[in-house]
């Protein structure tokens, strides 16, 4: 059976027109209509008017640019021009209904994502779901972003600041960031306090020190120095990724997102044990474990370490580093100068040095004001050390040398020069003596009014003058 297309004459086709008034639309209208022709680039719409409207087939390809459109399809359309012929288009609608949901997300304050597409001048061109958008660059990130190029093509979650009609969009990831950020801090702050003790995992290991999970997304850090009692070069000497360890919290520090662990805070602390067992003068062996230019650091015990001060090395001669006389890991002897419980911190010196700040022995008989006798042991820039009994050492101050100022004593005075001095001050909190050669020069006159003053007291009779008894004082016999 052959079907047969009957066409409406023109009388009545103008009788239904005359039925049903034409129906007029405006731009922006949606119409839903059926394609009666496709012809060309365009398909025919009828969507019930007195004439059809066009749609361009560009709209209706997939990406190998197959036509998905075909006669009698039922589409939905909005009207885009009114003048002539009455075009429509489907992609225009779906536009606006994305417009609509964006604008949505901006009432709301909602997060929408977006690509960054191409950098402009001031800021980031931004696709969300085909529109343009525009993010400052001081809206980007929390800090400057140096490597722009690197950012396009990513997506990223953004916040619509400003929508506008819909055509000036402008977007800021950076609010996001740091309400995120708050959110982490508050969450930080209630989720963990200082001195707890927490169970956690070793996720990664720096030479800086070990990141540990503690559980519902809080991630602290053990510095390496937090590790061990005992002195590590590296975190992965004690720990491994996946350990699980008990660890104590030592700070917290919610506004840098910043959770501070220790292991060694948990452990009787071996230092403090240990330092309380020294005595000042005491000899101990070493091992010396660093050098730097203000001294040696000796190890004097399993994880402790001393310091050995450059001054403190040799008594021979002055050293500017001590890698002039030491060399890491060479075994030396060592006695303890001080120790500050307070610092955690041991002063130690050589034995030689050790020697010469010794206490002077009683049977020296060493007396303020005593004229002494000794040799130079060393020569330094700031004075001359004198040995006036077998460990006894002395210090003549270049301003007590009786010498000419800018004068060279170590050329005047080398050592083993036996000099005469007047002993001048002793400090035993600091076992230091300190002597004078200008003082010799003036010890005569000293000891002549002394006489004088003693005869007067004796007897009420004229000695004569103080001259004439310091004249007859100095005069041999």
């Amino acid at each position: 059976m052959t079907d047969t297309i009957q066409t409406q004459n023109p009388a009545e086709k103008n009788e239904v027109q005359a039925s049903f008034p034409a129906r007029v639309v405006a731009e922006g209208d949606v119409v839903t209509g059926r394609v009666v022709k496709i012809t060309g680039n365009v398909a025919f719409i009828d969507y019930g008017a007195a004439s059809e409207g066009y749609i361009e087939l560009s709209e209706f390809k997939d990406a190998s640019g197959a036509l998905t459109l075909a006669e009698g399809d039922e589409i939905e359309a909005a009207v885009v021009e009114t003048r002539g012929a009455i075009r429509l288009s489907a992609k225009k609608i779906k536009t606006n209904q994305v417009l609509e949901t964006i604008k949505a997300a901006f009432e709301a304050g909602e997060p929408v994502q977006g690509e960054v597409v191409n950098v402009n001048k001031g800021g980031f061109e931004v696709r969300i779901q085909g529109h343009r958008a525009f993010c400052p660059a001081s809206q980007f990130a929390e800090r400057f972003v140096r490597d722009t190029k690197g950012v396009v093509g990513k997506t990223y979650d953004f916040r619509i600041i400003e929508f506008g009609d819909g055509k000036s969009i402008v977007v800021s990831r950076k609010v996001l960031l740091e309400a995120a950020r708050e959110e982490r801090q508050g969450a930080i702050s209630e989720a963990v306090s200082v001195g707890e003790r927490r169970q956690g995992t070793v996720t990664r290991l720096a030479e800086f020190g070990a990141f540990v999970d503690l559980g519902g997304g809080l991630e602290g850090l053990i510095h390496i120095s937090e590790i061990s009692h005992e002195r590590i070069n590296h975190p992965k000497e004690r720990l491994s990724v996946g350990d699980a360890i008990e660890v104590k919290v030592v700070r917290v520090e919610a506004e840098r997102e910043r959770v501070a662990l220790s292991i060694k805070a948990l452990e009787d602390d071996p230092w403090s044990t240990f330092a309380k067992s020294l005595k000042r003068g005491q000899r101990l062996s070493g091992k010396v474990e660093r050098l730097q230019p203000f001294g040696a650091f000796v190890n004097i015990a399993p994880g402790i370490d001393g310091l050995l001060h450059v001054s403190a090395i040799t008594r021979e001669r002055r050293i500017e580093h001590p890698k002039e006389v030491l060399e890491v890991g060479q075994e030396i002897e060592v006695i303890v100068d001080r120790v500050e419980m307070d610092k955690k911190r041991i002063g130690l010196m050589s034995v030689e040095v050790g020697e010469q700040r010794a206490p002077a022995p009683s049977s020296a008989g060493v007396k303020v004001g005593e004229l002494v006798k000794g040799t130079v042991s060393r020569v330094e820039g700031y004075g001359v050390f004198l040995e006036i009994a077998p460990r006894v050492v002395g210090l003549i101050p270049n301003g007590e040398m009786g010498t000419e100022r800018g004068a060279n004593h170590a050329q005047l005075f080398p050592v083993g020069t036996e000099l005469e001095v007047k002993v001048i001050d002793i400090d035993t909190q600091r076992n230091r003596i300190r002597l004078s050669r200008k003082a010799l020069k003036y010890h005569a006159e000293e000891e002549a009014f002394s006489e004088y003053r003693k005869q007067q007291r004796d007897t009420n009779q004229s000695m004569g003058t103080f001259g004439d008894l310091l004249k007859n004082f100095l005069t041999p016999d």
